[in-house]
């Protein structure tokens, strides 16, 4: 049997790795100082820079986690105050005092969109789930979506509308014991008609199931 030797660098790539070995030399490299074989300027000089990283490493690490932390909070209050907002514009609706012109001035107002549906086509996304594919795309304003599939390189013999903002394609394998690939692509549909451009080709590969 073959041995093989590998060198491993005395750089730690890890960042909690590379601040244990830090802790280590800032404790341990003085007496080789005082034993004449360390350069003191030198090694003062290593050991402040380790400190100063080391505070760094600390600082960055709490930055990320106050950064989540009001994330998380930001999130939480403007789900209230959108509830809230809604609530306001709901009793503004019902009021007979309140003008068009004083619910634009407060934003209290839903805005209408005139698109054209001629140059719109879905960007469908996909992937594996539990072994089948699943493929999603953004809906609105559209109603969705009509999807055509094929397998292994055939024909697309496969057609369905998608009313949600995603499929997940159950059909029976062919072969489960081989490599199947499967592709799509689909039209917008709006009030029961195809509209729009063809989406780019989606394609996923689904690995034989042991």
């Amino acid at each position: 049997m073959a041995t093989i030797t590998d060198t491993i660098d005395f750089i730690d790539p890890k960042e909690e790795g590379f601040a244990g070995r830090g802790d280590n030399y800032i404790e341990k490299s003085p007496k080789y100082v005082d034993a004449g074989i360390l350069n003191k300027e030198e090694n003062d000089e290593i050991i402040l820079e380790l400190q100063e990283l080391e505070a760094l490493r600390k600082a960055k690490n709490e930055a990320r986690k106050v950064a989540a932390d009001m994330r998380k909070a930001y999130a939480e209050k403007r789900k209230s105050l959108e509830k809230k907002l809604r609530l306001q514009k709901k009793k503004v609706d019902a009021n007979p005092l309140a003008t068009p012109e004083m619910k634009r001035e407060l934003y209290l107002v839903n805005e209408k969109k005139t698109d054209t549906t001629n140059n719109k086509s879905p960007n469908l996304h996909g992937r594996v789930v539990g072994g089948v594919p699943k493929i999603s795309y953004v809906k609105k304003p559209m109603q969705g979506i009509k999807l055509y599939g094929k397998i292994n390189g055939g024909e697309y013999d496969f057609e369905t509308t998608v009313n949600g903002s995603f499929f997940e394609d159950t059909r029976p394998r062919i072969n489960p014991k081989a490599v199947e690939v499967r592709e799509y692509y689909a039209y917008y549909m709006y009030e029961n008609k195809r509209v729009g451009r063809k989406s780019e080709p989606l394609r996923i590969v689904l690995p034989p199931i042991e």
